[in-house]
């Protein structure tokens, strides 16, 4: 995502609606923001009403769970981090997005998605969603910060018929 408005945009969202797992300064947020080669914007009424950030394989970022990934897989997209206006949650619109970015990927050939869910401080509804969404739990870490994520990944292939 390179467009600064965006950015401020979905940083305003994430800042009334993320909650304490997603926690990040508006600094690091736009780091990520920016690094984001695959990312789905919704809005309504010209506000941004929810946003997800996904970061190929390969992108000069410094950020824990993003070199986990790295160091362990090649060809991937790490989801960084799935945010909904919380008048808009359960509507499917993270589904919807997740389902946008995969085909993203696809197309550039990707073969997995990976992402984090925080464990503590506890991010119940996260671990659900991405469950939900047929990723599979690959390991617990600890971060440098003493949190503790559950780190996911599911295959980006699509079958057909």
């Amino acid at each position: 995502m390179n467009d600064e408005a965006k950015i401020r945009s979905c940083w305003r969202l994430h800042e009334q609606a993320a909650g304490e797992a997603l926690a990040i300064t508006a600094a690091g947020f736009a780091d990520i923001a920016r690094a984001s080669d695959l990312d789905e914007v919704r809005t309504e009424d010209k506000a941004v009403s929810a946003f997800a950030l996904a970061i190929g394989a390969g992108q000069p970022l410094d950020h824990i769970a993003y070199q986990w990934c790295m160091t362990r897989f090649e060809n991937f997209v790490y989801l960084d981090r799935v945010v909904v206006d919380v008048r808009h949650r359960r509507s499917g619109i993270a589904s919807a997005m997740l389902a946008a970015l995969q085909v993203k990927a696809a197309a550039q050939g990707r073969e997995l998605l990976l992402c984090q869910v925080h464990d503590r401080p506890a991010n119940k509804s996260g671990h659900l969603f991405v469950q939900s969404q047929g990723f599979a739990s690959i390991e617990s870490v600890m971060l440098p910060s003493r949190e503790i994520v559950t780190m996911y990944q599911r295959s980006i292939a699509i079958a057909t018929p």
